[in-house]
Parts: C-alpha cells; sequence; structure tokens
C-alpha cells in the first residue's frame, strides 16, 4: 500500500531503498520515491510504482497498415514511455475521482499502467442519485493509436493481451476497450463508471474485462447506455452464449493469484463489433456473444460508418490508497 497525505499527494521524504537491478519487475534508475511506496497491486517484490524511475524514451514497434495496427512491444527497453505513435491520456478523471495519478510505460517486452488513488470510503454509490450516475471514484487511463480505424464489411475486430484474471484486482480493477467516434476524451460524461463513459456526445462502445471473468459490454449513444450486455443483460439479443467461467468456458481465461508473475494470467482477447452483434473470444474459444440486437440496442450508425479510434483502459475504483498495476502486451486492429 503506499501512504498518501491528505491533500492526494505522495507525502514527501527521503527517496525509499532501491532493489538490485536484474530481476524482471525491478527498476531502472534510481530516483526520489514517496515515503512509504511498496509494491503496486497486481507486480511483484521488489517492484515500486513506475515514477519511482527514470523513464527513457520509448520505441516504436507498431507495424501500421491501411486501416490496420498491429503490435507486439517487442522491444527489449527498459521503464520506457510509450513510443508517440500512441496518444496516452493519463488520469483524465484527477479533478472527480480518486484516482489522482497514473502512467504508462513500456518494459521487457509488454506495456503497463500503474494507477494510483486516494481511496474513498466503501459505500459511495449509496449516495445521490447523481453520484450513482456518475460514479465519482473510479478513474483511470487510456491509450490508443494515434490513427483512426473503420469498420470493414461489417466488423471491427480488435484483439489485445491483457492480465485481466489477477485475483488481486478483485471487483475495484480492470481492463477495458472503448471504441468510439471521439478523439479525445470529453467533458461531458455519460457515465464515469465506465472509462467508456467518457465520450459523452459521440457514438461508443465499451467493454471491461474483470477478474471475476464476467465479461461486460455498454452501447452508447450520444447521450447514454442504450445497451447492457452481458452473462444477465440481453438486450432483446435473438441468441446469446456464454459470458460466465462455467462449463466449457471455465478454463478459457486465466486466473493467477498474488503471488504469480502477471505472464501466468496475460490471456489473448478477440473482441468483434459488428452493427447487430458484439463477440468475445479468450484465447481462441467462444467466451461471449449477443447477436441479432433489435434496432435499439444496435451499435450506432455512426460508428459504422465514420471513422473510430480505440482505446486501451486501465480502470478502477479504489476505495482505499494504493496503487494498482495493469499489463498488457500486443494489441491488433483489423488484423
Amino acid at each position: 500500500m503506499v501512504v498518501l497525505t491528505a491533500c492526494g499527494q505522495p507525502p514527501s521524504g527521503s527517496a525509499a531503498e532501491r532493489p538490485t537491478l536484474g530481476h524482471e519487475h525491478g527498476l531502472s534508475t534510481a530516483v526520489p520515491c514517496p515515503t512509504g511506496s511498496t509494491t503496486p497491486l497486481g507486480a511483484l517484490p521488489p517492484a515500486l510504482p513506475v515514477w519511482c524511475s527514470t523513464l527513457a524514451e520509448g520505441v516504436d514497434t507498431a507495424v501500421k497498415g491501411s486501416n490496420t495496427w498491429v503490435d507486439g512491444f517487442g522491444s527489449p527497453e527498459q521503464y520506457a514511455r510509450l513510443a508517440p505513435s500512441y496518444k496516452v491520456f493519463e488520469a483524465p478523471r484527477a479533478d472527480r475521482s480518486s484516482v489522482f495519478r497514473t502512467q504508462h510505460f513500456a518494459h521487457n517486452g509488454h506495456w503497463m499502467v500503474d494507477v494510483a488513488g486516494y481511496g474513498q470510503p466503501n459505500g459511495v454509490y449509496e449516495g445521490s442519485a447523481e453520484d450513482f450516475f456518475v460514479g465519482p471514484n473510479n478513474g483511470g487511463g487510456l491509450m490508443r493509436p494515434a490513427a483512426d480505424f473503420r469498420f470493414e464489411h461489417g466488423a471491427l475486430v480488435i484483439e489485445f493481451d491483457v492480465s485481466a484474471g489477477m485475483s488481486v484486482y478483485g471487483d475495484r480493477a480492470w481492463p477495458e476497450v472503448v471504441v468510439t467516434t471521439a478523439s479525445a476524451p470529453s467533458p461531458h460524461e455519460t457515465n464515469g463508471w465506465y472509462a467508456a463513459g467518457l465520450f459523452g456526445g459521440d457514438a461508443t462502445v465499451g467493454c471491461s474485462f474483470p477478474s471475476d471473468r464476467l465479461s461486460e459490454c455498454r452501447i452508447y449513444d450520444h447521450e447514454k447506455i442504450t445497451a447492457n450486455l452481458s452473462e444477465h443483460f440481453k438486450a432483446g439479443a435473438a441468441t446469446t452464449f456464454g459470458g460466465t467461467p462455467t462449463g466449457s468456458l471455465a478454463t478459457a481465461w486465466s486466473r493467477c493469484g498474488p503471488s504469480d508473475p502477471d505472464d501466468r494470467c496475460r490471456d489473448r482477447f478477440r473482441l468483434v463489433l459488428e452493427r447487430d452483434a458484439i463477440t468475445i473470444f479468450v484465447n481462441g474459444v467462444l467466451y461471449m456473444e449477443h447477436r441479432g440486437l433489435p434496432a435499439a440496442s444496435q451499435l450506432p450508425a455512426s460508428l459504422l460508418q465514420s471513422p473510430v479510434y480505440v482505446y486501451f483502459a486501465s480502470w478502477a475504483y479504489l476505495v482505499e490508497p494504493t496503487v494498482v498495476r495493469f499489463h498488457w502486451s500486443r494489441i491488433a486492429i483489423n488484423p
């Protein structure tokens, strides 16, 4: 846990003791670190939050084509910024949530995000109806390729590797993928519970991948959520499948404990968006599908007809002061 001051910033003090280099999760350059800093949730000792390191310049490993993007983040760089071919949005809700700091970085062949929050008491969502709608405690960081994309033959395909099934996340932290016509988050939020709610005024689809492995997707028009899709919410779909780790799906999506390295639960997800369907594959296994959505629940026409942007979000609801680390790797759009 990271001790934070009442004003929400890490306390000042002498530099923390540096761990020795060489461990995969070790630090690169000794710089002053907030007193009381310890290993982020989702990382292994002796790792400390990334802002305890000096970041090098990023190396661009993306392969870009006409309406395609593939990046394996295969560079051996240590503690580096993401390459300029990515747009990064650090803590866009910092002024209205307890998440006050985020940092994206590349390290040893994958990319990560550290998310720091002040914490807020349990039961925050028991407040006013407005608080419930806005989700005042949720926040995180987002990144996207510095390019737009289009649906091809009625579909947009997004692949990504992420360690979603980390038990230390509980129900407090999750990766999320967002597709929207907005090139940046908007001051007008439709729902701050999710990263997808940052794009009010634009058609948006967001899917979250929590550690309990209960997939969730939401479709937004310009003002509100028009469809919730999960094991329990069908939005009128003609056919539905899966969404929960039971039966044949119990082993499709990895799960790892606090002492496991992140790559033990780094799975490959494939998200396919169509006008009247959303499909999720995990490691090549069909995991959730909602097909034949009625007109009121379908993807907005502007998503299918306009350039769209694909965001990879690291989102959290932090009820105590802490830092959470997210682990991502390969991403591919229309591969």
